[in-house]
């Protein structure tokens, strides 16, 4: 079942031996499933509270250690194992700004400046993308040594920029204003490096398009994961 993804690093160690990669960029795609969901839709919605002190009777749940600032001591595996991998239902915004959902999996996975894929791995569709950046970034660092890592506002976290300052690269993530009255922008320079992480939704598309079946009829996650890596590792052949 893993016989893709080890072939996948042994592909781009081989391919990069030695050398250095300027850019890796980090996204996910939702792939659709035709099987039963480990949740519920309306579970996937999130609970907005009023700001200010609860009312009387009204109990907060309270938030717990995140999960992120574990995974910067753990291995990728042990994180890896932490994340929901069955079918779930996940959702998320549109560009127009619309939330979509959708039950099936992800498929996170890292591309260089070329749209050769580095590491990828699959979870649940509930599981969001921030659960993800930091194992992706400790995988790839293992495989091939790059200097920027890119990403969208979906990966804008301070454990996730720490964790890539920390080993001498340099951060290029879209921000993230989180209801922000002060919205903050990329710099000029920022602006014009963060325009080469269209690569990643290129690879992305290449990849649903053309080396993915249109409808998984196969149903769990070691199926699904060894179709879907078959995938990477033929995308990864190609480039």
């Amino acid at each position: 079942i893993h016989l893709p993804e080890t072939m996948l690093a042994r592909m781009v160690h081989n391919y990069y031996e030695g050398s250095l990669v300027r850019v890796v960029a980090r996204d996910s795609t939702s792939i659709k499933a035709r099987e039963k969901a480990c949740n519920k839709k309306k579970d996937v919605k999130k609970t907005k509270y009023k700001r200010g002190r609860p009312r009387k009777g009204v109990l907060r749940i309270p938030k717990e250690n995140k999960r992120v600032s574990k995974q910067l001591k753990q291995s990728p595996g042990k994180s890896l194992s932490q994340l929901d991998k069955e079918c779930g239902w996940g959702c998320k915004e549109n560009s127009q700004g619309k939330v979509q959902y959708t039950k099936g999996y992800k498929l996170h996975f890292d591309v260089t400046e070329n749209g050769i894929p580095v590491s990828s791995c699959v979870t649940g569709a509930n599981v969001h993308d921030s659960q993800v950046a930091i194992v992706l970034e400790k995988i790839t660092e293992r495989r091939i040594t790059h200097l920027y890592s890119m990403a969208d506002s979906a990966y804008d976290f301070p454990e996730h920029r720490l964790y890539i300052t920390g080993n001498g690269r340099v951060p290029v993530i879209d921000l993230n204003n989180r209801r922000s009255p002060n919205k903050k922008e990329l710099g000029p320079l920022e602006k014009e490096q963060y325009k080469a992480r269209t690569v990643v939704e290129r690879a992305n598309s290449h990849l649903k398009d053309n080396l993915l079946p249109k409808a998984l009829y196969i149903k769990g996650y070691r199926k699904v994961n060894f179709v879907l890596q078959t995938g990477v590792l033929c995308l990864a052949a190609l480039k």
